[in-house]
């Protein structure tokens, strides 16, 4: 996974996300295009947030679905975030407290949501190519099959003057990397990689096999209408089993139609990856060296992780760790780059 914090839009002036601010970008229920869905003040749709990139060695369009999934160098899922404020909320269930600048990734601020912030977009690698489908299909954990419900979340925990001072010093520089920025030197770490290992699962529930539904009670749906709330919920039947009770298997049957959910071990990248393309994905993780103080935790993320996944940066003293920055899609060298 990387995070970008770009210098984006009309306003250079830009604001730190205060404390306890967080944030969706994206709708897990959506399963279409919503083309007449516009951005107040823009004329470019609402899903124009997610696009997808499949890494095959040849350039194409980056569409806002999961047009192709056999991609050998991985399927990269985007999503840019709001930029704009409304000064008041750290946070609304419907996220009305923050709005995309009009062209999504650029421009300015609606009349509503004034407090420009610092542009946000995400990256994450799936490694389609190492799941054997064997008729089957890439599907994420939200039981989505078309990308179009792909999302991210934001959870502020920066320390205030740490990304207030690196706002100001590198938001609009033409360095780029962390690496790059004083206010950040403090928080780089050769040893990144291994400092945030996979954790076990906190709910024992059947994984692997013929599975009437993915892990959580999700229903796969494939639109265009959106998903509802109960194909993606267990409901009150449904008991949650701990650890230390026995592995369940679903009956025969209760199968749907038939369908098989082969889900994957994690598929992680680890590192600095090549200076050109996308992270390599892996399958094994080394086990961790060291052990960082949980009180010097910055910020995290929580993500709807689809069956496979990409692990987030790990973070020390309040700042994030080092990513690398590379020209991409329409991105320039020279574009206005602060890479977490």
């Amino acid at each position: 996974m990387a995070v970008y914090y770009l210098g984006r839009g009309d306003n250079k002036t830009l604001t730190p996300f205060p404390p306890g601010f967080r944030m969706v970008s994206g709708d897990k229920a959506a399963r279409s295009y919503k083309k007449d869905k516009l951005i107040p003040g823009g004329i470019r749709p609402v899903s124009d947030r997610v696009n997808f990139a499949c890494l095959d060695g040849t350039y194409s369009k980056e569409p806002n679905f999961m047009a192709k999934t056999d991609c050998k160098d991985g399927l990269r899922a985007q999503v840019h975030f709001q930029s704009c404020w409304n000064g008041r909320d750290l946070y609304k269930p419907d996220n009305s407290h923050v709005e995309y600048m009009s062209g999504v990734d650029n421009g300015n601020c609606p009349d509503t949501h004034q407090v420009p912030l610092i542009h946000l977009f995400y990256e994450v690698l799936y490694g389609v190519n190492d799941i054997k489908l064997d008729g089957g299909k890439f599907v994420f954990s939200h039981g989505d099959t078309t990308g179009y419900g792909f999302h991210g979340d934001f959870m502020n925990g920066w320390k205030p003057d740490v990304l207030a001072e690196g706002i100001k010093q590198c938001a609009f520089s033409k360095d780029g990397g962390v690496q790059y920025c004083p206010p950040f030197k403090p928080s780089l770490d050769s040893k990144f990689s291994k400092n945030c290992p996979q954790q076990p699962p906190l709910d024992k529930e059947p994984v692997h096999g013929m599975l009437a539904k993915l892990p959580g009670c999700i229903t796969v749906t494939s639109g265009p209408q959106d998903a509802k709330e109960s194909d993606m919920e267990c409901g009150s039947a449904h008991k949650a089993r701990s650890l230390d009770e026995e592995e369940q298997v679903v009956p025969e049957s209760d199968y749907e139609d038939g369908q098989e959910f082969d889900l994957p071990l994690p598929t992680t990248t680890r590192g600095p990856p090549p200076s050109f393309g996308s992270p390599k994905p892996r399958s094994k993780r080394s086990k961790p060296t060291e052990e960082i103080p949980e009180e010097n935790y910055g910020y995290s993320y929580d993500y709807d992780l689809p069956t496979t996944t990409s692990r987030g940066p790990s973070v020390i003293n309040g700042s994030p760790k080092p990513h690398y920055m590379r020209g991409k899609r329409g991105y320039k060298p020279s574009d206005n780059v602060l890479k977490a």
